[in-house]
């Protein structure tokens, strides 16, 4: 047995259809649709050995996860043993098993199992990631092969490599387990590096197929502009690459009560955008993530108080803007996981009102909400979180006037960012979204060095940072723009992709995620920055 369908009470109660279920909090009755509940059965089991576990960080062992079919993951405890680790959860259903692992095509990023089920004796953890990565990167080759897409001479010949690499790991299995995890890594770097020929031959194929239907591509092309005193200066710099800015007028810049923002420096922002001919995104207004939450959020006497204050700034701030921006991003990381203590009811009451509020206080413009951490990893650590995909979906189907849903990827920052990811990694989150049937506006960044960066947000550390077998080399931090540009190219090739966004602007003074900006901490842009323009300006944005 899996999930089982919730059903409404007159009393607006929530119970589990099944004879053995515990009783679940209220919610709305319009969210029913969407929201489901795990049913308690018998504790299941995985377990994984781990060759040279010492070289490991214990951090890696932490991202493990595992997931299910439709790549929600659940909620487990990961154990460590002497040999490796386990993960225990509520079920004992088959599942996929995702953990970041090192690869010398992508440095660190995510790779996962195919489908496992819950056995006494553990799995050799290389040999079971050779065999998923073999069989995602050649199933992605056949779905876009069957598309219509020409598959890049070079991918054969390595997807072979790859494969008979792995057919030695299942042959010395048996006999020679360490010797078999060899040939399994082995599989996995030739097939990581057949996959990134692969992608770039979609990307390349996808854009000019949309060139051909669009004559010229629409996709926002954008930045989230910061609010430091340097902004204009920097801006300066950037302007040829975007076409669009994002100005975060958001609660808890504008209301704090240490080093009061205000709203001079957005009223700033919007007069140099319009000057530069530049589209206006407002916000997101109303953030829950980590570095958003301020110290006077924690001193609201009690939910309400905070609802009530929260929709007053959002009436406030797009009036005050009305007229003058193109989309309003009203709210972010509302599905993030928090320590304000609110139940997911609450999480939903607020995400419900901030956007209402907006469309009364003009409703005209375009509104979205945002989803941060869209693969939802936060998931496997937090039985009672909400799944960001679920989140999205039920307020749409509560038809409160939302034109898209935003989603943010900051890869590499673990935890409270993403993961890192591949490229199909990338084109398959696109492609599940894509289900809502809505515009998708994708805010993302990308660590572009390994330097120190002392003036970061210091709960973002940067998964690329901890020590593995093949540690990312200072090689790998120089072709870093190279990847942040192929997944702007990605996010490009997808048609339900409306809107692409760097979700920072600059390392100078103090900001968000470490080494992300498109302007270093000395003012010196990034080359990052001139592959976006050229972007812009070969696809006519």
């Amino acid at each position: 047995m899996g999930r089982q369908t919730i059903v409404y009470t007159e009393e607006r109660r929530v119970y589990d259809l099944s004879s053995n279920s515990e009783r679940v909090d209220g919610l709305f009755p319009l969210f029913e649709s969407s929201f489901l509940v795990e049913k308690r059965l018998t504790m299941g089991i995985m377990q994984f050995n781990v060759p040279l576990l010492d070289q490991y960080d214990p951090m890696i062992l932490n991202t493990a996860y595992i997931s299910g079919i439709e790549g929600v993951p659940w909620a487990g405890r990961i154990d460590t043993t002497d040999s490796g680790f386990g993960i225990e959860r509520a079920i004992d259903e088959s599942g996929r098993l995702s953990i970041v692992w090192p690869n010398s095509e992508f440095g660190l990023s995510v790779l996962s199992t195919a489908s496992l089920r819950c056995q006494p004796n553990p799995y050799w953890l290389p040999v079971e990631l050779a065999r998923g990565t073999l069989h995602r990167v050649r199933n992605r080759a056949v779905e876009w092969q069957r598309l219509g897409l020409k598959i890049p001479e070079s991918f054969g010949p390595m997807i072979d490599i790859a494969m008979a690499s792995f057919i030695d790991a299942i042959m010395l299995q048996a006999t020679s387990p360490y010797l078999a995890c060899q040939k399994a890594q082995e599989s996995i770097e030739a097939a990581m590096s057949a996959s990134r020929p692969l992608c770039r031959s979609f990307i390349s194929q996808a854009i000019q197929f949309r060139i051909q239907q669009e004559k010229q591509l629409t996709t926002l092309l954008g930045v989230r502009l910061d609010s430091s005193p340097n902004w204009r200066l920097d801006a300066v710099a950037i302007r040829e690459a975007f076409n669009t800015v994002a100005i975060r007028s958001s609660w808890h810049s504008i209301d704090a009560d240490v080093d009061r923002v205000g709203y001079e420096v957005f009223d700033e922002q919007m007069k140099w955008a319009k000057e530069q001919g530049m589209r206006i995104v407002g916000g997101p207004l109303i953030s829950l993530q980590q570095h958003a939450i301020q110290h006077w959020m924690y001193m609201m006497h009690d939910f309400d108080s905070l609802y009530q204050s929260a929709c007053q700034f959002v009436q406030r701030t797009v009036e005050r803007y009305r007229g003058q921006v193109s989309i309003w991003n009203v709210a972010s990381g509302l599905n993030s996981p928090n320590e304000l203590g609110f139940s997911d009811e609450q999480t939903l009451q607020l995400a419900v009102g901030i956007v209402q509020t907006a469309r009364r206080a003009d409703p005209r413009t375009p509104v979205l909400i945002t989803m941060d951490m869209p693969w939802g990893e936060y998931l496997g650590q937090r039985a009672n979180a909400i799944s960001p995909l679920h989140f999205s979906d039920a307020l749409l189907r509560a038809d409160l006037g939302l034109s898209g849903i935003g989603l943010e990827m900051n890869l590499g920052y673990s935890p409270g960012g993403s993961l890192p990811r591949d490229l199909i990694d990338i084109s398959d989150l696109i492609d599940q979204w894509a289900v809502l049937g809505v515009p998708l506006v994708v805010s993302a960044t990308i660590a572009n060095s390994s330097a120190n960066d002392a003036d970061a947000y210091p709960k973002y550390p940067m998964v690329s940072l901890w020590k593995t077998p093949t540690a990312p080399s200072e090689k790998s931090w120089s072709s870093s723009s190279s990847y942040s540009l192929e997944v702007i190219q990605m996010l490009l090739a997808k048609q339900n992709v409306h809107g692409i966004f760097w979700n920072q602007q600059s390392d100078r003074g103090k900001h968000v995620f470490s080494n992300a900006g498109l302007i270093d901490p000395n003012g010196n842009p990034r080359p990052l920055l001139d592959g976006l323009s050229q972007i812009r300006s070969r696809h006519g944005q």
